[in-house]
């Protein structure tokens, strides 16, 4: 009897670390594949709203394949024909109360980049774009890879060197396309946008084609936020393993607060107070390691990472001053 009951459990110990094994092994596969390449959001009603009709949003839309079809991107520029939306007008109101002079509406004085953050698509980034048309600003939206509508199946965090290059790149295409200037372009990345534009700036080469950056809940070191996310280096090694034999980056070497050591570009690092997926300790670490002597911290008290744009707080007009005024 006692034999019995002895293998019943042994079995029973065995088919539970069986299961716990399937278990870790299948997070780990689906999280490390899924870094290399994440699921791909569709078009929202919102995006189609603003697509179909953006003079009622003061703004003009033109799209163009960059860099052989592999970047879509979208170039939204004021439409001086049409009259400013209220996210625009709001904004104009905001940064004139900095003490901030502003064109008439429909005058371009500065291109800015943005950036996407993961399993995002550069339509996320129309409202951001409508808003800081109506202060002047040409904005730039770009599929990153692995998102959207590229064409590209992996992604790694700009820690390759077509990636690092990838928004100047585009810039200078669109420049040339549209006939407009890409000088003093200003760079804004939110979330893995923000580990772009970091290595974009670190561009030894390049990154003085930046005459500012805005990073917006973005990370010092990608391994750091996995770990804290899993509770174990030991599970994060492992993903990126995985993430790495699929193609995309060597998680341990997507590290922006040591790519940007040496930067002197003027930088403003907003983060929320409440993000639970990147800590605000992790964006104050990547503040910190930034070499110039020009940047700016912001946390929002009340935000998160899903709502850092949209909080009671003014925060366009603050990004919006920095950019204009560097």
């Amino acid at each position: 009897m006692l034999r019995f009951l002895f293998k019943h459990k042994f079995k029973s110990a065995l088919c539970i670390l069986l299961i716990a094994v399937v278990v870790v092994a299948g997070f780990v596969i689906y999280h490390g594949r899924d870094l290399a390449s994440p699921a791909r959001r569709a078009l929202q009603d919102y995006h189609t709203v603003i697509l179909e009709n953006p003079e009622a949003h003061g703004i003009s839309i033109e799209r163009l394949d960059c860099l052989d079809g592999k970047v879509p991107t979208l170039i939204v520029e004021p439409d001086s024909q049409s009259v400013v939306g209220k996210r625009g007008e709001l904004l104009r109101s905001q940064t004139k109360a900095k003490g901030v002079q502003l064109s008439e509406h429909g005058v371009i004085v500065k291109t800015v980049v943005l950036l996407h953050g993961r399993n995002g698509r550069k339509e996320d980034l129309l409202p951001v774009a409508e808003r800081f048309c109506a202060v002047g600003l040409r904005c730039v939206l770009i599929d990153m890879p692995a998102h959207g509508d590229s064409p590209v199946q992996l992604v790694k965090f700009g820690a390759d060197e077509w990636e690092q290059d990838l928004p100047r790149a585009v810039l200078l295409e669109c420049a040339e396309k549209f006939q407009f200037s890409a000088d003093h372009a200003a760079l804004w990345g939110m979330s893995m946008g923000g580990s772009f534009a970091n290595s974009a700036v670190a561009d030894p080469k390049h990154g003085h084609t930046w005459s500012s950056l805005t990073i917006v809940c973005s990370f010092d070191s990608l391994q750091s936020v996995l770990e804290a996310q899993s509770h174990s280096s030991f599970l994060t090694d492992c993903v990126s393993k995985v993430c790495q034999s699929s193609g995309g980056a060597d998680i341990s070497q997507v590290s922006p607060a040591l790519w940007v050591k040496d930067v002197t570009t003027p930088v403003l690092v907003v983060h929320g107070k409440e993000d639970q997926l990147i800590p605000s300790d992790n964006g104050k670490n990547l503040y910190h390691s930034y070499a110039s002597e020009r940047k700016r911290w912001i946390q929002v008290a009340e935000g998160n990472h899903s709502n850092i744009l949209i909080t009671p707080m003014p925060l366009y007009a603050e990004m919006a001053e920095w950019i204009l005024q560097r």
